[in-house]
C-alpha cells in the first residue's frame, strides 16, 4: 500500500503546473546549496552558529509552508475514507508518501551537509566516528521536520473547525503578507548584520543555548561531542532526536486519518453581525438586499471566508509592528490601506470559495439575478472590508498619533475598496477555481487555488488605484505647498476612482458570468 501510495503521490505532483515544479525544484537546490555554502563561507568560532540558525529555517519552513501553500498536491485522507484500509496503516502510508518529491529530496540533501560539519570540525581519530553521527543526524532529523509538518498540518486542520484554529492560521496568513510587503524594515539591519554573524556567530546572545536542544540543534550538538571525543554525550543527543522523532511520527500516523465527524463546531449562539442584520429595513427587501444578506452572513460564519477577513486585519496589525520596529510611525497609520488592499485578492475567488453551490444561481438564471449577485457580492465585500479597514485606521492613528495624514489615508481607502470589489468579482468569474466544497474541507488551503488570479487582482487593484495614490502621495509629502482644496479634490478624486472601477467590474463581471453560467457551474463540479 505504501508503494501505490507514493506513486499516487507522484501522479498527482506530474499534474501540477510546470512551471510550478521548476520553481519549487530551483527554489529547494537553492536553498540545499546555501545550506551546504554556511559550512565553508562561516568562519569556524560561527561555524556551529550559522548551520543552528539555517536547520532551525529549514524546520520553520516545513512547519509553516504547507500551512501557506495549496494543498492541492497532497494526499487527503479524506481520499480514502471508504476504503476498507487500516488506520494507522493508512496513515503510515500517507506518512511515507509526504517523503516523495522535490521537498524531500532537497531537504535530505540540505540536512546531509553535517557530514562536511562533522569532517571539518573532527580530528584524524574521530573522522570517522563524526561521519557516521551525522549521517544518522542527518536521516533522523529529515524524518522529524517531514512528520513534524504534516502533524501540524492535520492539527491546523482540525483547529479550523474552531474559532481558535481559524485565529491562528489568520495570523499565519497575516504574518506572511506583512512580511512581503513591509519585512524589509526588518530584513535590511539583518541583512546589514550578515558579516558580522558568519564571523561571530550569536556571540554573548544567549540563543546558542536554547536552540542546542531544539531537535534541529540535536544532530549538531551530537557531531560536536563525538569530534570533541565525547561518545556518551553524542548518543544521549541522537537518542533524544530519535525520541523527538518517534513520538512526532507516531503522532502524525494518528492524525493522518479521514475524519468522519463535524466539519465546524457548533455555535452557542447566532453571530452578531448576523442578529444586526435581522432588524428592519436594514437590508433592501429586493434580490440585491438578499444576497448582500447571504453575502455577510456568510463571511461571519465561513470559517474560510472568516479566515480571509481575519487573515486581513492580522495584514494590518502586523504592517503597524513592523513600522514600529523600523522606528517609522507613519507606517502604521497604512494598517488600514493594508486591509482594504486585499480586498481584491481575498475575493479573487468567490465563486470557487461557494463551490457547486453556484447551481442555485444556475437554476433561477435571468440577467436580473445574476446583476443582483454580483451586485451583492460587491456590496457585501466592501462593507465587511471598509467597515474593518476604517477601525483599524482610526486606532493606529489614534495611537501614533498621525492625523496630518487622515485625508490622504482616506482617500486611498475608498479607492481601494471600489476598485478591489470590482476586481474581485471580474477575476470571480474569469478565473473561478475549484477547490474543495464548502462541507468537505477540512484544512486552511482547502477553499481553491487561484494563484494567477491573485497575483492578477493585486497588481489591477494598485495600478487602478494610481490616480488616487499619487494625489495622497502628493498631499502627505507636500500639504503645506498645495492649496487648500487639493484635500477636498484628493477626495473627489477617491470616490470618483472607487464608483468607477466598482460600476467596471461589477458590469464586466455580470455580462460574463450571464454568457457563461452553465460553464462556470460545469467547472466549479
Amino acid at each position: 500500500m505504501v508503494g501505490d501510495l507514493i506513486r499516487l503521490k507522484l501522479t498527482i505532483q506530474r499534474h501540477t503546473r510546470g512551471w510550478k515544479r521548476l520553481l519549487g525544484l530551483a527554489a529547494g537546490v537553492l536553498a540545499a546549496a546555501v545550506t551546504w555554502a554556511v559550512v565553508f563561507v562561516a568562519e569556524p568560532a560561527a561555524r556551529a552558529d550559522v548551520l543552528l540558525l539555517v536547520l532551525a529555517f529549514w524546520t520553520a519552513g516545513w512547519v509553516v509552508g504547507p500551512v501557506l501553500t495549496s494543498g492541492a498536491a497532497m494526499l487527503r485522507p479524506e481520499y480514502f475514507t471508504l476504503l476498507p484500509l487500516p488506520a494507522r496503516g493508512l496513515g503510515a502510508g500517507l506518512l511515507a508518501s509526504a517523503f516523495a518529491g522535490v521537498g524531500g529530496s532537497v531537504t535530505a540533501i540540505a540536512f546531509l551537509a553535517l557530514i562536511p560539519y562533522a569532517l571539518v570540525t573532527a580530528t584524524d581519530a574521530s573522522a570517522i566516528a563524526s561521519l557516521v553521527t551525522a549521517l544518522v543526524g542527518a536521516v533522523l532529523l529529515v524524518v522529524f521536520v517531514v512528520a513534524l509538518s504534516r502533524t501540524v498540518y492535520a492539527l491546523l486542520g482540525a483547529a479550523m473547525r474552531t474559532h481558535l484554529g481559524v485565529e491562528l492560521a489568520a495570523v499565519q496568513y497575516g504574518l506572511l503578507l506583512s512580511s512581503m510587503t513591509a519585512g524589509w524594515a526588518v530584513v535590511r539591519p539583518v541583512l546589514n548584520s550578515i558579516p558580522t554573524f558568519l564571523r561571530e556567530g550569536f556571540g554573548t546572545v544567549p540563543a546558542r543555548a536554547a536552540l542546542e536542544w531544539t531537535p534541529f540543534g540535536l544532530p549538531l550538538r551530537a557531531v560536536e561531542e563525538m569530534a570533541s571525543g565525547r561518545p556518551l554525550p553524542a548518543l544521549g543527543s541522537l537518542a533524544l532526536l530519535a525520541a523527538a522523532t518517534a513520538v512526532v511520527t507516531l503522532t502524525a500516523i494518528a492524525l493522518l486519518t479521514p475524519h468522519v465527524g463535524e466539519r465546524t463546531a457548533r455555535r452557542r449562539r447566532r453571530p452578531l453581525g448576523s442578529r444586526a442584520l435581522t432588524r428592519p429595513r436594514l437590508l433592501p427587501a429586493s434580490p440585491l438586499g438578499a444576497v448582500t444578506g447571504k453575502e455577510l452572513r456568510t463571511w461571519w460564519r465561513d470559517p474560510w471566508r472568516s479566515l480571509e477577513v481575519r487573515s486581513a486585519l492580522w495584514f494590518g496589525v502586523f504592517i503597524a509592528v513592523y513600522g514600529a520596529i523600523a522606528g517609522v510611525p507613519e507606517i502604521a497609520g497604512l494598517a488600514g490601506v493594508a486591509v482594504a488592499l486585499t480586498v481584491a485578492l481575498s475575493g479573487a475567488n468567490l465563486y470557487g470559495q461557494d463551490g457547486t453551490a453556484l447551481w442555485q444561481l444556475v437554476v433561477a438564471e435571468s440577467r436580473e439575478s445574476v446583476r443582483a449577485d454580483v451586485r451583492g457580492r460587491q456590496l457585501a465585500i466592501t462593507v465587511l472590508f471598509g467597515l474593518t479597514a476604517l477601525a483599524c485606521s482610526a486606532a493606529m492613528m489614534a495611537v501614533t498619533g498621525i492625523f496630518a495624514y487622515a485625508v490622504p489615508i482616506l482617500a486611498v481607502l475608498i479607492a481601494l475598496l471600489g476598485v478591489g470589489s470590482g476586481t474581485a468579482v471580474v477575476m470571480s468569474v474569469l478565473g473561478a477555481t475549484p477547490g474543495v466544497d464548502p462541507h468537505r474541507r477540512v484544512n486552511a488551503t482547502d477553499a481553491g487555488e487561484n494563484t494567477a488570479g491573485i497575483f492578477a487582482a493585486f497588481q489591477i487593484q494598485l495600478w487602478a488605484t494610481a490616480p488616487t495614490s499619487a494625489m495622497a502621495a502628493m498631499l502627505a509629502f507636500a500639504g503645506d505647498s498645495l492649496p487648500s482644496w487639493f484635500g477636498a479634490a484628493t477626495l473627489a478624486t477617491a470616490l470618483l476612482n472607487a464608483g468607477a472601477g466598482a460600476w467596471l467590474g461589477g458590469t464586466l463581471a455580470t455580462r460574463w458570468l450571464a454568457a457563461r453560467l452553465p460553464e462556470t457551474f460545469a467547472r466549479l463540479r
